[in-house]
């Protein structure tokens, strides 16, 4: 049974990647895509994301330009890593494939689609959970007819990449976290951990690449190069993490997951140095310390690599 689906972004490599393999898989029916300031700010986010849904079927998809700002604290970005663009500076390349998609407000569109459709809707959230957050606060009682939200973000007893105890999206916007996980929707967080632990080398994309010419495969080629060559700069390594493309397969095909634990999770929303960090004790019994998430720790990478190779270099 296909899964209907949400998906917000904030467009940085992984994203595009994320969002061309979540439009290939069968399992899934994207129903719209919103955009969400993150790796880059909202106006480039959203320009970006239209280039990249242009490169595949995107009929049927409505499209979504989120919030430029985050709940409560100023917006951090990471240009550094994608690219003013977000899409490694190479969006005008692909700007011919742009997609000619009306653009609505993205809260009111989520809730709107969730309304409206006749399947229980899945929201993925790649970015920071900005948009999501102000969905509920305009309407909790609509959000909470979501089957469940699966947010890429988090690091659970393990090294942060920004700063020393937080992930990205959970650092841009951690009031949002807490909405959301206090929402009483079902919520899966597909953490750091659990990401680092698919990195693609610079290696792989090439004899990816020239096994395939389609455009997909030189867009992948393309936008990647520069978000690798931060990696290899900030940390010798010849690759950049599938954040994003994994949490998308794990929406698509839940056997990927071999572990998921029920915690309880409060993340810190207001220090100058640990903010959003996620914190986590065991859920029995503690429903009033803290709201209870599902937290994956172990995939199958092998299946994640089968998939990601199948559907994007054919």
């Amino acid at each position: 049974m296909k899964r209907s689906v949400i998906l917000d972004v904030d467009t940085g490599v992984d994203d595009a990647i994320a969002i061309l393999l979540a439009l290939k898989l069968p399992q899934l029916t994207v129903k719209a895509i919103t955009t969400v300031s993150g790796n880059v700010h909202v106006d480039e986010v959203t320009e970006s994301t239209k280039t990249v849904l242009g490169l595949t079927d995107h009929n049927g998809v409505r499209f979504g330009r989120g919030s430029s700002v985050s709940l409560r604290r100023t917006r951090f970005r990471a240009p550094e890593v994608h690219g003013k663009d977000g899409l490694g500076n190479t969006r005008k390349k692909y700007d011919r494939y742009k997609a000619r998609i009306r653009t609505e407000r993205a809260a009111p569109l989520i809730l709107d689609t969730i309304k409206k459709s006749e399947t229980p809707i899945t929201v993925i959230a790649t970015g920071p959970l900005t948009n999501i957050a102000r969905a509920i606060l305009k309407d909790k009682r609509t959000m909470r007819r979501v089957k469940e939200i699966i947010s890429m973000g988090g690091s659970f007893g393990y090294r942060g990449n920004t700063g020393p105890l937080a992930e990205f999206n959970y650092y841009v916007d951690p009031d949002a976290v807490d909405v959301v996980a206090r929402s009483g929707i079902p919520l899966t967080v597909v953490p750091l951990n659990v990401t680092e632990t698919v990195p693609l080398k610079r290696e792989e994309i090439v004899r990816l690449s020239g096994k395939s010419n389609s455009l997909i495969s030189r867009f992948i080629y393309d936008v990647t190069k520069f978000y690798m060559e931060y990696h290899k700069r900030a940390e010798s390594f010849n690759g950049g993490f599938m954040h994003d493309p994994l949490t998308v397969a794990i929406a698509a095909i839940p056997s990927i997951v071999k572990k998921k634990i029920q915690r309880s999770m409060l993340v810190e929303t207001m220090g100058m140095y640990t903010a959003g960090t996620t914190l986590t004790r065991d859920a029995k019994g503690r429903e009033k310390y803290a709201p209870v998430v599902s937290i994956i720790t172990e995939i199958n990478r092998r299946k994640f690599w089968n998939i990601f190779r199948n559907h994007l270099f054919t």
